[in-house]
């Protein structure tokens, strides 16, 4: 045993090489012992992966080809299998079980990966399988062995359910620790097969094990247990025959997943967000017989709400992390009794602020992450007692916003103040086809519930108006659909506050009256006229108003200006207003989801798990 091998010096490993040889190596073989209680140094990160799968590869392609005769893979499998014993695991005595089990688990691991990589899937299932176990089919001047009808008596299924037990019920303490993470792992490896065929998910024997054939309720559970959990791993202090022989694993533990330092979190969280993001967003179209099981829980969970809820806005001065805002999605899209709890929420400030500072940070973020926040936002504005609540709660500044210091805000505001920016930002230089249609059309699902704004609110969207229109009219001649398009949707906003909340606005009236010239030069174009014919009869209205008391309109006093604009509030016939349809907008999932999902979630992983993916052979676009 002694120290371990260096990654360099694996290749070279005799073990290794016995294993990957031409001869059989029984159960009862003396080598099972020496070889998984050898001492091993994991890889540390993405890259130390890379390295390591690059110098295990000549190992992993006579493995490929020897154990079509000498089922050593299979053996390993079967010693996994019977080494498992939870009890046995949990006992504190048993440190040398636990090694070999975690050493067996990183052996399969890399195997596994070489040959997702490397082959096709029905190759993958038969190195788990004796030949006799399967049916011989003739190749040419090779064979293959067919899966049995029966997954559930295959090698590879028992496997699979194995890992999935550990993950569900065995109890994660210091010493177990590893062993979670090294099931997880291999969970990831297998189900990215994905990402190396053009098969869709659902035609994948891999994934119909998990959709059909595993415990999805159990799993599920437990996967979003240890994602909330956020166990750290143990702090190593010597002693041991285990923590001694294997002090370098903890690197593994603490540095493999190559989690971003703002989402402090756990590895065991990490792995386990991305295990289940990956479930619930394969499979989606067409689906399994009766669905997709994850997501069915994901949508009828209905226990600890409280705890997703305070976990999700455990950190409300940082943004919502990647994986959080997908979580989310999943469940106030599919989940009703979750959407509902937290639309009740008299805080719903702790998830909604680090939210909108993910739709902020529009140059920092990944697109796909504003996306999907925008895409919570939007789903949120669909309830109109959710668009009334947020001007009542009052914030006291929001000091990452940078473009002014504001000491006194609604969260309404603070909404209105966000998704104007992000629109503007993205019409004049991202240029993305929906990014500003879905904030816009959270505008605009709010928009009838506007409630006292502030006066900066106000500023900016006018100011946004007024961007959006000079752009339109300096570049007549070429193709300004998306700003012809936003143009509209922001008059249109302006006219139903204006239409239903008019008394509750002075500061948006009073925001008409000193910048009404920005009306003037689409007054009468065709494409605007009707909903800026609307706006003009309060901005008329109240300046006539105005003039009619000439000394205010040399006053300084904007508060007796604003008083003067709330009477005469009282006094609007809102009824001279054309009528235009109530603007709503909802949010419908794509048919195939799977086809940005499926990708996006694959990059996200690659973020979380510290796992090394061979990007030159990606079939998943």
């Amino acid at each position: 045993m002694g120290a371990g091998p260096s990654h360099g010096e694996l290749a070279d490993n005799d073990c290794l090489l016995r294993l990957a040889g031409e001869l059989e190596i029984t159960i009862d073989d003396p080598f099972w012992d020496t070889f998984l209680t050898f001492s091993l140094n994991p890889p540390t990160c993405s890259q130390d992966d890379k390295m390591l799968t690059d110098r295990l590869k000549s190992i992993c392609e006579s493995l490929v080809v020897n154990n079509r005769n000498t089922s050593n893979f299979k053996t390993l499998i079967r010693l996994l299998l019977d080494k498992v014993d939870f009890q046995k695991l949990e006992a504190e005595e048993n440190n040398i079980l636990r090694w070999q089990v975690f050493n067996g688990l990183f052996i399969a691991r890399y195997f596994l990966k070489y040959l997702v990589q490397n082959s096709k899937e029905i190759e993958l299932i038969n190195q788990f399988e004796l030949q006799t176990d399967g049916i011989e089919v003739a190749l040419g001047d090779r064979k293959e062995y067919a899966v049995p009808e029966d997954l559930n008596e295959t090698t590879s299924f028992k496997f699979l359910a194995l890992l999935v037990k550990i993950v569900s019920e065995l109890k994660v303490t210091d010493s177990t620790y590893s062993i979670h993470l090294e099931s997880l792992n291999c969970i990831i490896i297998v189900l990215s097969i994905q990402m190396y065929t053009i098969q869709p998910s659902s035609n994948l024997i891999i994934y119909r094990i998990f959709m059909e054939n595993i415990d999805a309720p159990k799993l599920s559970k437990a996967l979003l247990q240890r994602y909330t959990e956020q166990i750290k791993p143990p702090v190593m202090s010597g002693g041991g025959i285990f923590y001694g022989l294997a002090s370098n694993l903890w690197n593994i533990l603490t540095l493999s997943t190559n989690v971003p330092v703002q989402t402090n979190q756990s590895p065991l969280s990490s792995l386990s967000i991305s295990v289940l993001l990956i479930l619930i967003n394969h499979c989606t179209s067409p689906p399994p017989p009766k669905g997709n099981p994850y997501r069915t829980c994901i949508a009828s969970l209905s226990d600890n709400l409280v705890v997703i809820y305070q976990f999700l806005g455990e950190n409300p001065d940082a943004a919502l992390s990647e994986e959080k805002t997908l979580l989310l999605y999943h469940l106030i899209h599919c989940n009703s009794s979750f959407k509902s709890f937290l639309l009740a929420r008299t805080d719903i400030e702790v998830v909604l602020i680090p939210l909108l500072r993910t739709i902020y940070n529009t140059q920092s973020s990944r697109f796909q992450h504003m996306y999907m926040a925008l895409i919570v936002l939007l789903i949120l504005t669909e309830d109109q007692l959710f668009n009334k609540t947020v001007h009542s709660i009052i914030l006291k500044g929001a000091t990452w916003y940078q473009e002014r210091v504001v000491s006194e805000i609604s969260l309404g505001g603070l909404i209105i103040l966000v998704t104007t920016r992000t629109a503007q930002y993205n019409l004049l230089k991202m240029r993305d086809k929906y990014l500003h249609i879905n904030c816009f059309a959270a505008l605009a699902n709010m928009s009838s519930q506007f409630n006292q704004l502030h006066p900066y609110v106000c500023q900016r969207m006018l100011s946004l108006y007024e961007v959006l229109s000079k752009t339109f009219l300096r570049c007549p001649n070429q193709d300004m659909s998306a700003i012809d398009e936003a143009l509209r949707i922001v008059l249109e906003v302006i006219n139903s506050c204006l239409s239903n909340q008019l008394i509750h606005n002075p500061n948006l009236v009073y925001a008409l009256l000193y910048q009404r010239k920005v009306f003037e030069p689409l007054k009468s174009h065709e494409a605007f006229h009707d909903v800026i014919q609307n706006i003009d009869m309060v901005i008329t209205f109240f300046s006539a108003k105005l003039e009619r008391e000439e000394e205010l309109l040399n006053s300084s006093d904007v508060n007796t200006m604003l008083s003067r604009v709330q009477h005469w509030s009282l006094q609007w016939p809102r009824d001279l207003m054309k009528k235009f349809p109530d603007l709503k907008f909802k949010y419908v999932e794509e048919e195939k989801p799977e086809e940005f999902f499926g990708p996006y979630v694959w990059s996200l992983v690659n973020i979380l798990s510290g796992i090394n993916f061979e990007s030159t052979l990606y079939k998943l676009n």
